[in-house]
């Protein structure tokens, strides 16, 4: 029975997703097929390719760059994030991304982001990829800070809004068991207060009603999905690696010292847990 990754978003706070995933190259720990969304969607590339600290060297040097993340941004493309620099210069010549063994991995790979007609997620797989990365960017697209993107025929934000945590589209596709890789500690519950005003978000995206649906329902989404994973690991058909302790840390995160703490911390969970997960995975 096949056992799938998957891999929660949340912006910087992926900078632990980063430091389990690494501990999962040292060790071999390989899964017929990786799921993710936003910030994990992102990481889950550099694991593929097999690019161990490739993304340590990201949240560690390159998320405090302005190209990478700044007012800056937003103001001159209408994103937060420098997805131009991002999957430009970035993969390209400062830390090149090895899309010769991603696409050669036999992994399948599903990254999920957010129809703003429907509301709801849709998923593309590693074919979609060949001709250019704007399902990754799209995923990562955090509403009211990036512009809408289109995609085969769609028209994308962050998959976090519909599908924060993707274990529902992976036992839909078949997989009874899955690993997953969260960001936030076992008492997190995400407040109903939505991150911006509801009216501001109903003036922003009035052409899409059912996009700002999803985002004032996002609180009840996440915390359901919370408890399915509580449910599946309670039936032993889910293994959680998540943060030992309270993730203070915003999405936004800059700071490399905090990054890197982060980034340790998954080291350090994913270590202590690796022989359970290995007993799950032979289990």
């Amino acid at each position: 029975m096949s056992v799938a990754l998957v891999l929660e978003g949340g912006g910087t706070r992926g900078a632990y997703t980063a430091g389990v995933l690494d501990v999962f190259l040292e060790n071999g720990i390989a899964f017929p097929s990786v799921y993710g969304v936003s910030a994990g969607a992102c990481n889950a590339m550099s694991y593929i390719s097999k690019q161990y600290r490739r993304n340590k060297v990201i949240f560690q040097k390159y998320v405090c760059d302005k190209r990478y993340l700044s007012m800056a941004n937003l103001r001159k493309t209408g994103s937060l994030f420098g997805f131009g620099f991002i999957f430009g210069e970035m993969s390209h010549e400062l830390l090149p991304f090895d899309y010769k063994t991603f696409f050669a991995s036999p992994v399948d790979f599903r990254v999920g982001a957010t129809n703003i007609e429907t509301g709801k997620a849709v998923f593309f797989s590693k074919e979609d990829l060949k001709t250019s990365m704007d399902a990754v960017r799209a995923s990562a697209s955090l509403p009211m800070v990036s512009p809408i993107v289109e995609f085969n025929g769609y028209r994308l934000l962050d998959g976090g809004v519909s599908d924060p945590i993707p274990v529902e589209q992976s036992m839909r596709d078949g997989n009874e068991r899955n690993v997953l890789v969260l960001t936030r500690d076992a008492s997190y519950r995400k407040s109903a207060r939505p991150e911006f005003p509801v009216p501001v978000i109903k003036s922003v995206y009035r052409k899409y009603p059912k996009l700002v649906e999803a985002m004032t329902a996002r609180s009840e989404r996440y915390n359901n999905q919370l408890e399915l994973c509580r449910r599946l690991e309670s039936q032993g058909k889910a293994f959680i690696i998540r943060p030992s302790s309270p993730v203070l840390t915003s999405r936004y995160e800059k700071d490399p010292v905090k990054l890197m703490e982060l980034y340790y911390r998954g080291v350090r969970d994913a270590r202590r847990k690796r022989k359970e997960l290995q007993e799950f995975l032979q289990g």
